[in-house]
């Protein structure tokens, strides 16, 4: 087993599809930390979601790491955030298979709970002896707000996860580095505090063009602004390759975007579907994408993760599940996964 604290980087991931595709194809830790978001859906099966989630922890902790599970925007679901907690860990804590043992996570607290709800979330923090994360809002946040969510949680610094949360970053932003550092600062009076992370990202809601550019990963510049700013301990945390906030957007894209992640720099791949009304249009645009990121000069080659064999797949003429809505995004995912884990043994 992983201690919870080694770990060189983070990632938040959407509890849905396409991530949860990449996560399952994972080989072995490499020292990238996964906090699964699950985000509440009125027209969903909460049921169905805790069955998804369940099976991705209990696949990674056969690599030997707890993912983190965050239930935040669980609020408005049947029993709330607090239940659903619960339920996940009621699950995970019985074994499906004689011999097999109970698999932990660690839950993970949002900064502006209520007291009963981060009491709540410390005392399974502590039935699961597996420690607690805490993510902190980061922008114009006073330090208060986070001495109040760790004396509701009641948890040990040596076994609390802080994560700073600064969200969407379109630039460079001083005045944001400044927040961060004032709450790390703050964070220094909690001797021993297991890990503290910024969480950050950069990837846009939509993208706006067709073809193929670049953007610096502004999420590294950040972490980077911070960390040679006097916080050298502070570990890097990203949202994977899509927008810090979930799409809610109830129809299908009339294009195929790719976002494939680059040392400093995001390459994007963006094709209007070709010829919509035909029955395999998604799927020619996901081939002619692929074939447009190995003709590139920034892929990495059909070895590096299961998403880059995806792409080379596809590029061939072949590869499965090419009209699925959610492939451009495990292809990414996937990617972007080795992508950190490279990042993190060279930090």
């Amino acid at each position: 087993m992983t201690a919870p604290s080694t770990f060189d980087a983070l990632v938040l991931l959407r509890a849905k599809k396409g991530e949860l595709a990449a996560l399952a194809r994972v080989a072995e830790d490499r020292g990238v930390q996964p906090v699964l978001a699950l985000d509440h859906d009125p027209n969903g099966s909460v049921d169905g979601l805790l069955d998804r989630v369940e099976a991705a922890a209990r696949n990674f902790w056969q690599l030997g790491r707890a993912v983190m599970l965050d239930a935040t925007n669980m609020a408005t679901a049947p029993g709330g955030t607090g239940e659903i907690l619960e339920r996940l860990a009621r699950r995970l804590n019985a074994p499906l298979e004689l011999f097999q043992s109970e698999v932990p996570f660690v839950p993970v607290a949002d900064g502006g709970m209520d007291d009963s709800l981060l009491a709540r979330i410390g005392t399974l923090a502590g039935a699961e002896a597996h420690g607690c994360a805490l993510r902190i809002r980061a922008r114009g946040t006073p330090f208060s707000s986070i001495d109040r969510a760790v004396t509701q949680l009641g948890v040990e610094p040596a076994d609390l996860d802080l994560i700073l949360d600064a969200g969407y970053v379109p630039g460079p932003d001083d005045r944001l580095v400044d927040d961060l550092l004032e709450l790390v600062g703050g964070a220094a009076q909690y001797a021993g505090l297991r890990s503290i992370s910024v969480l950050s990202g950069s990837v846009p809601k939509t993208l706006d063009r067709i073809d193929q550019w670049e953007q610096p990963r502004f999420e590294e510049g950040l972490w980077r602004s911070v960390r040679d700013a006097g916080a050298a301990h502070l570990r890097f945390g990203d949202y994977g390759a899509v927008h810090p906030v979930a799409s809610s957007a109830p129809w299908r894209s009339k294009h195929i975007s790719l976002k494939y992640t680059c040392a400093d720099h995001w390459f994007y791949l963006r094709e209007r579907i070709m010829d919509p009304d035909l029955e395999d249009a998604r799927v020619r645009t996901v081939r002619a994408v692929s074939s447009q990121l190995v003709a590139s000069g920034s892929f990495c080659g059909a070895e590096y993760s299961w998403g880059d064999h995806e792409v080379a797949a596809a590029a061939n003429g072949a590869g499965r599940g090419l009209g699925d809505a959610s492939k451009p995004v495990a292809i990414a995912t996937s990617h972007h996964l080795a992508y950190l884990g490279d990042f993190a043994a060279a930090a």
